[in-house]
């Protein structure tokens, strides 16, 4: 096994240890934001993941991806002290556009970097489940300084959280400069960045089953997006105060690393069971209570599980000169769509309540099922098939003759 697979590992665990996460709504609030006044931190944070989203990945492709992620890892040791030393919530807002840089930086350079070091030993079959493992790994590291986080917020101040966070990302870099250029991953230094991404979009289009995934992962991760930026203030409404918000946000996080590791160990058969994450959001939706928080966390669980193998088919699919762009323009393609409803889903929060504003967001999952049931599950039907019969599906080269 390559020795950049367990290093990754261990990467994952200490970049989700971020223990301002939990509190960051409440710290918002602190600094005089209301309800649209975080959704106005969240765009900020979404227009700089959709200005730079595509071209980081290209930057993945073409460079090193082992130095890609290490100036990610700067970038949010950066975001962390402005966070920190922000008395306003205007002054916040930089902070926003720094861990903008860190995500899209990271954005399918893991995963690149995971497939192309297994790649290397010939291992990649067996991707699905060390990425699983890896992504779960960061969900748990999300989980546990979650909990942390919220007597950390109590004790020493919600601003110190954002501090610390930085501290521990400096044994990330460490970790981040031992790692090894794999091998299989051959940077196309004389494409560019036009040609780059219209290679990665001929491909997408050109292909049946790799729009299908991109549709389905788009959908999912437009759905995500709000469960994940808005959670804070959905448990801020619902009464929380620093050590619960550590609870509820261990609680998601440890159950969507469960899901990970639940999805490695699936198979590809778990994609005709997207529509069921689709339908629990909207039943979330519904409850307006704490008792909907049931119907949330099994939402994130479903995500990971299905997105696991979702991604892992992708990967199967895609040369690894475009793979790290590839996933690029998909996690784009749900942000784009998450700018305007971003701002919709605050203004919708403010006027009316958290729980309505989620229904908007699930309406739109709803209108994927309808080409979902037309075309995606007959796509995905024949990959499971393929993938359990032994049979080989035709590949993008044939599929663009």
């Amino acid at each position: 096994m390559h020795t950049n697979v367990r290093k990754l590992y261990l990467l994952n665990l200490l970049c989700g240890i971020v223990f301002w996460y939990p509190i960051e709504k409440l710290y918002l609030q602190d600094l005089g934001a209301g309800p649209f006044g975080i959704s106005i931190n969240a765009m900020v944070f979404l227009l700089t993941v959709i200005l730079f989203d595509v071209p980081s990945g290209v930057l993945a492709d073409k460079w090193k991806r082992k130095n890609v992620l290490i100036l990610a890892l700067g970038l949010f040791i950066a975001s962390c002290i402005v966070g920190g030393l922000s008395q306003t919530w205007v002054q916040y807002l930089p902070m926003n556009i720094l861990l903008g840089g860190f995500v899209v930086l990271t954005s399918g350079t893991f995963q690149a970097m995971m497939y192309d070091s297994l790649c290397d030993s010939g291992h990649q079959k067996r991707y699905d489940k060390h990425q699983g493992g890896a992504y779960a790994c960061f969900l748990a590291g999300l989980g546990f300084s979650s909990l942390a986080g919220g007597y950390l917020g109590q004790w020493v101040g919600l601003s110190n959280t954002y501090l610390l966070s930085a501290a521990v990302m400096i044994p990330a870099v460490i970790v981040a400069f031992t790692l090894s250029e794999p091998a299989s991953h051959k940077p196309v230094a004389d494409r560019k960045l036009r040609q780059h991404i219209a290679s990665s979009l001929r491909l997408l289009s050109g292909n049946r089953l790799l729009m299908q995934l991109a549709l389905l992962i788009s959908a999912m991760g437009l759905l995500r997006g709000a469960y994940t930026e808005y959670s804070g203030l959905l448990f801020v409404v619902l009464g929380m105060t620093a050590i619960p918000l550590g609870y509820a946000g261990a609680a998601k996080w440890l159950v969507s690393s469960l899901g990970q590791l639940t999805g490695s160990r699936s198979g590809r058969h778990v994609l005709r069971f997207a529509p069921l994450f689709f339908v629990v959001f909207l039943i979330f939706s519904l409850i307006h209570s704490s008792w909907g928080l049931l119907f949330f966390y099994i939402a994130g669980f479903l995500y990971s599980v299905i997105v696991n193998q979702a991604e892992a088919a992708v990967q199967d699919h895609t040369p690894t000169e475009v793979r790290a762009t590839t996933l690029s323009i998909l996690s784009f393609s749900s942000n784009v769509l998450l700018v305007p409803l971003g701002l919709l889903f605050g203004w919708i929060a403010q006027e009316s309540n958290i729980f309505n504003a989620y229904l908007m967001i699930a309406s739109i999952g709803l209108l994927y099922l309808i080409m979902w049931f037309f075309r995606g599950r007959h796509e995905f039907r024949l990959l499971y098939d393929s993938k359990t019969k032994g049979q080989t599906r035709p590949t993008i080269e044939d599929e663009l003759v």
